[in-house]
């Protein structure tokens, strides 16, 4: 088929179609061009001139297809072209149809990509602000007033209108008060009123069905026109996109994007970028509640340390001043007997005190103690008080390393204190030289503890009586623990239990 009819099937082809279309041959030059062409070029009559007269920068790409039609037959490429305002960045499409030996026709595609680019710009700006927040050391941080000018201020940006400000409900739901108002006149935080909640009731209750309120003319729509005479005329504020903020499942609070002066129709990517600025806000705010609970926390759990360290020295200065009385009562005694007494209860008082000595030390955590470290003192203090000439005493211990509760250590030490006092009052006679061995293994989640002496033991089928006894029997009792004891070869006490 000839040129010329091939032409004129083709300009018959474009003339009905509503698109920038062009014809030209193989050095360029433009044979047809549609009305739409002629409109996006800015030019009456395209015939004549090139296509080369409009190309900017890609005039290469285009010869080197031109030239190269005999195995490429379609192109498509981004081309930025000139006209009378300007230049513009448009899409071009061609296709090249073989008219004879050599000689080819081509059909051009325009589209004005502008607005393309525009919005490829667009996204990729909120991209990267939605980047950017994610990785906010202020937000995480917990520091409110920072994340939230951070967040409104990189938010207007990103969508490009004249406020964005973020608002939470009083802890009566009667206000919402703004905690950040961002205008880009200023460019810094611009103080905003609260605003009772009672006025704006619609509004409020839309929020319990929407994820997002937008108005193009907040003045007019009937979701926001209660809002004129508070806020949105005083503001000059015509287009609004709010979105609330959400914790747990329920609204904390709102924010709010808004053009001022102008009417402004809010893309589907604005509205995305607005959900997520909402999750933004809501994070700063859980976040920022979540610190200031772990402040409370810490605060409290100081203040505790305090009062327990207080309490412990008050105890211990109260059983120092027990013991003393106790001692003064040892040295009036009138006989044996009631001194024996008296240094019993002397020696009970100290059991409890060297335990509290220790929780006052700076190595006592938590109320957990060293359980060697506990009965090493408290046996130092038998020794001291049990040192008379007419027994002559030893008292070995081997224990086991471990840390423990004190309320545990409180029960051992007591155990241990009357069964030693047992055995000195009992097991030898005067002059005696007498050992007595203080145990303590851990086997695996139990303990055992064993109090032994080799003194006389109990001869016969006698019962194990007396008010040492006892107390030792309730102590074990109190720890859920199993007792035994033994007086066929000198006396021996054993008990298990529970470590945990």
């Amino acid at each position: 088929m000839a040129q010329q009819d091939i032409l004129s099937t083709l300009r018959k082809l474009i003339s009905g179609m509503d698109e920038s279309l062009v014809i030209f041959d193989q050095s360029g030059k433009l044979l047809h061009a549609s009305f739409d062409l002629e409109k996006l070029l800015e030019r009456n009559d395209l015939t004549g001139t090139t296509i080369f007269e409009f190309l900017t920068y890609e005039h290469e790409r285009i010869e080197g297809f031109l030239k190269d039609l005999d195995t490429s037959k379609y192109m498509d490429l981004q081309v930025i072209l000139r006209r009378s305002k300007g230049v513009f960045t448009a899409r071009m499409r061609l296709a090249a149809w073989k008219v004879d030996e050599g000689e080819y026709l081509i059909l051009g595609s325009l589209v004005d990509a502008t607005h393309i680019e525009r919005k490829r710009r667009d996204l990729l700006r909120k991209t990267l602000t939605i980047e950017l927040l994610s990785k906010s050391k202020k937000i995480r941080n917990g520091k409110l007033h920072d994340a939230i000018y951070e967040i409104l201020e990189m938010s207007s940006k990103a969508v490009g209108v004249t406020r964005v400000n973020a608002w939470l409900f009083d802890e009566s739901h009667d206000q919402i008060e703004c905690i950040g108002n961002y205008d880009t006149r200023s460019g810094k935080m611009v103080p905003q009123e609260s605003l009772p909640v009672i006025d704006m009731p619609t509004y409020f209750m839309l929020f319990e069905t929407e994820k997002i309120i937008i108005a193009s003319n907040a003045q007019t729509s009937p979701y926001t026109s209660e809002l004129n005479e508070s806020y949105l005329v005083p503001n000059g504020i015509v287009s609004l996109m709010d979105i609330p903020l959400r914790s747990e499942g329920s609204i904390i609070g709102v924010i709010c994007f808004e053009q001022v002066k102008q009417t402004r129709n809010w893309t589907l990517n604005d509205q995305k970028f607005g959900l997520i600025a909402a999750q933004m806000v809501s994070l700063a705010v859980e976040t920022h509640k979540r610190k200031l609970a772990q402040q409370e926390l810490e605060a409290a759990l100081r203040q505790q340390k305090r009062l327990l360290i207080e309490t412990n020295h008050r105890i211990v200065n109260n059983l120092k001043i027990t013991e003393s009385l106790l001692n003064i009562q040892v040295n009036k005694a009138r006989d044996a007997f009631h001194r024996n007494l008296m240094l019993d209860s002397v020696n009970r008082v100290q059991s409890i005190l060297k335990l509290h000595e220790m929780l006052t030390d700076n190595n006592a955590r938590n109320l957990r103690v060293s359980l060697s470290h506990y009965v090493n003192r408290l046996v130092q203090s038998l020794r001291d008080s049990l040192s008379f000439p007419q027994r002559q005493l030893q008292l070995l211990t081997s224990i086991d390393s471990c840390e423990i509760k004190s309320s545990l250590a409180m029960c051992i030490g007591i155990i241990i204190n009357e069964a030693v006092l047992n055995s000195y009052k009992h097991a030898f006679a005067e002059n005696e030289i007498g050992v007595i061995r203080i145990d303590f293994q851990m086997q695996g989640p139990k303990g055992v503890l064993e109090i032994s002496d080799n003194g006389k033991g109990v001869k016969g089928n006698r019962e194990f009586t007396g008010s040492g006894v006892e107390i030792i029997r309730g102590m074990v009792e109190h720890l859920n623990g199993n007792l035994d004891i033994d007086g066929t070869n000198g006396m021996k006490i054993c008990v298990s239990f529970s470590m945990r």
